[in-house]
């Protein structure tokens, strides 16, 4: 995994068993939901993040699992910064049925 990041941050992957995308809650479990996601402020509890996620591919848990760095304005927002993450979370781009 990357290093963690210095700002506010959220914890997601793939579920091994369907591709899903996760995300790491409070409750130290995965969610599809951002939404449920657990944020981590600072290097501390981003460093901490990224050692679930390790861990976590390490038991095959997940794979692919990494932080996604949210804009800092609300202190509860779970929005992302990047427009790649933004892209992933509205889903595949095509339709299955189409590409079978």
């Amino acid at each position: 995994m990357a290093a963690a990041l210095t700002t506010k941050a959220i914890l997601t992957a793939n579920d091994v068993r369907n591709g899903d995308v996760v995300f790491w809650t409070e409750d130290q479990t995965w969610s599809l939901s951002i939404d449920d996601a657990a944020i981590g402020y600072g290097t501390e509890e981003t460093d901490r993040l990224t050692e679930v996620g390790t861990l976590a591919e390490a038991a095959n848990t997940v794979v692919g699992a990494y932080l996604v760095a949210l804009k800092p304005e609300e202190s509860n927002a779970r929005t992302p910064v990047k427009l790649r993450e933004v892209r992933r979370l509205a889903g595949p781009s095509i339709d299955f049925a189409q590409a079978a």
